[in-house]
């Protein structure tokens, strides 16, 4: 009869290695696995996403990349908890210059459809995004000449040319409380100042009348209804809001 005896030590430390090398291996194909969907995907909602507005008939195209991690749960069960939507100097209802940062919460696309880049509609359970307007555009949405817009730590700075008894032409300045109604923007000048000194009692009136101002922000895609408005370097950032949505892109 033959004895086999104990399995010699050098093999037995060797199965723990094989095994680790194993796992690291499978890990490692399950990443390249979920990139490689997640980038199918990525690229089918994209090509329908360039085709709606505000991309269309545009020179940007729209960033399209679907955050979170892993990819393959949220491909498997056709949701995906976060589509960025980004594109630069876009032009919106006729609005030049705008920059666009959306985020699609809760999108339902069925893997099928996302494999074979068969995407015709976009079901959304939440949308946020921001939206940037250019001073200068912003400025020539209000009407009035030579007016100049600009941020002043998060508020917003009107300057103006006007003419004053006595002054002349002069620079007008003062920073702005804005309020919001809808896409309608207006703002009210607070302390004015002439050439950077303060302004006579007696003139503030009439000059507050002509640096005064209201504006339409442009109407913004995927239904999004702007909720609040800033300064920023950039421009007049709007914030907005959708809920409940499906964006048609047949």
């Amino acid at each position: 009869m033959n004895d086999l005896g104990p399995a010699a030590p050098g093999r037995r430390r060797r199965w723990p290695w094989i095994t680790a090398i194993a796992v690291l291996a499978l890990v490692g194909l399950l990443i390249v696995a979920d990139r490689i969907t997640a980038s199918m995907a990525e690229s089918a909602v994209a090509k329908r996403i360039d085709q709606q507005s505000p991309f269309t008939d545009s020179s940007s195209k729209a960033h399209v990349s679907i955050n979170g991690f892993p990819f393959l749960t949220q491909a498997v069960g056709g949701r995906y908890d976060d589509i960025q939507v980004s594109g630069s100097a876009l032009t919106i209802d006729q609005v030049s210059g705008v920059n666009l940062n959306a985020h699609m919460h809760g999108v339902h696309v069925p893997l099928s459809n996302a494999m074979n880049r068969d995407v015709r509609s976009l079901p959304i359970d939440h949308v946020t995004a921001t939206a940037t307007v250019p001073f200068s555009e912003a400025a020539r949405l209000t009407g009035i000449d030579g007016l100049q817009l600009s941020d002043n730590h998060g508020t917003l700075h009107v300057s103006l040319g006007v003419s004053v008894p006595t002054m002349g032409d002069v620079t007008a300045s003062a920073d702005a409380n804005v309020h919001l109604d809808g896409n309608r923007l207006s703002y009210q000048v607070g302390q004015i100042e002439l050439e950077g000194a303060p302004v006579p009692a007696a003139l503030a009136s009439a000059i507050e009348q002509e640096m005064n101002g209201t504006l339409t922000l442009p109407q913004l895609p995927y239904h999004l209804q702007v909720t609040a408005v800033r300064a920023t370097p950039t421009g007049i950032q709007a914030t907005a809001r959708a809920d409940h949505i499906v964006v048609e892109t047949s």
